[in-house]
């Protein structure tokens, strides 16, 4: 049983169509030589790489022409219980399009009592379509708790400023960069962009509660899961620009977080939160964007459209 296989290259589904083959018989037999291999409908979920290297996806593999479509559609755990709401739920993923009406602190209703709760904090987003209606979130959600604020701005360099001012430099944020200002709150949820310390936890997409912010410097610890607890002094970093991005390349020095209350689709995918907001002030690129968002939550009561 392979599970989740379309997140892999078309190379890796190949390499274990031979492992099952040569472990069977000697001989060539047919692909999988008849195996069943579980698929899941990930293709509705948003993939990750460029599309320069689309042609490395499962699809564009030989073994697509040799694929037969067989549909789950029956739910078995749902029909030895009464699971009223899983069921309906379950259906809920068919309709992507529904309306929602709720109110507008539907994720963050009691934020002024429980900011200073990591495991509350951490179970619970906004998801977005795009990085500026976050940024929007996390400002707007930043104004409403106690504490000081502070402002980093990022040291943005190029390499032809005669073309490009800096000041043109500072509102451009590649995949993977920091913005050019981060607001910033101690108590508060981030999320790291980089992996810094893998073996230990520290890795792109962690939750961390700010411990004490500095100058050069912010003290963090892990907000949930097995790692909880574990501390993290989070540095500038450089990040440098790719050329096929953009028509040049650049270099920010910028500490590698972001507010966390509100993140876009794509930062979700493969989380799992207590409550989600969905704001969209423009729609989802895509049709399985909305998927991955509803389905980062185990119950339909936990997601709701708040804007």
């Amino acid at each position: 049983m392979l599970d989740a296989r379309p997140a892999a290259g078309k190379e890796s589904i190949s390499t274990d169509s031979f492992s099952v083959r040569s472990k069977i018989t000697n001989t060539p037999p047919p692909i999988f030589h008849d195996r069943v291999s579980r698929e899941d409908n990930i293709l509705l979920q948003i993939n990750s790489v460029r599309s320069q290297i689309v042609d490395a996806s499962l699809k564009r593999s030989f073994l697509c022409d040799h694929v037969e479509v067989v549909g789950l559609t029956t739910n078995l755990r749902l029909l030895t219980e009464d699971h009223s709401d899983e069921r309906e739920f379950a259906n809920y993923f068919l309709m992507q399009e529904r309306e929602f009406k709720i109110k507008s602190d539907f994720v963050y209703a009691d934020l002024k009592n429980n900011f200073t709760n990591p495991v509350w904090l951490a179970n619970r987003t906004i998801v977005t379509p795009t990085y500026e209606a976050a940024q929007f979130v996390n400002d707007f959600l930043l104004t409403r708790t106690l504490g000081e604020l502070n402002i980093y701005r990022s040291s943005d360099t190029v390499d032809n400023e005669t073309l490009y001012s800096i000041k043109f430099i500072n509102k451009l944020t590649p995949l993977g960069f920091s913005p050019h200002i981060i607001k910033l709150k101690e108590k508060r949820c981030i999320m790291l962009l980089r992996n810094l310390n893998a073996t230990n936890g520290h890795c792109n997409g962690i939750h961390y509660i700010i411990v004490t912010l500095r100058d050069h410097v912010i003290e963090t610890e892990i907000a949930s899961g097995p790692y909880a607890g574990s501390t993290l002094p989070i540095p500038r970093i450089p990040h440098a620009s790719q050329e096929m991005e953009f028509p040049l390349t650049f270099k920010r020095k910028q500490f590698p977080v972001k507010p966390a209350f509100a993140l876009t689709c794509n930062k979700t995918q493969g989380q799992t939160f207590e409550q989600i907001g969905i704001y969209f002030p423009t729609q989802f690129f895509s049709h399985g964007k909305l998927y991955v968002v509803s389905s980062r939550v185990r119950k339909k009561a936990n997601v709701k459209k708040i804007g």
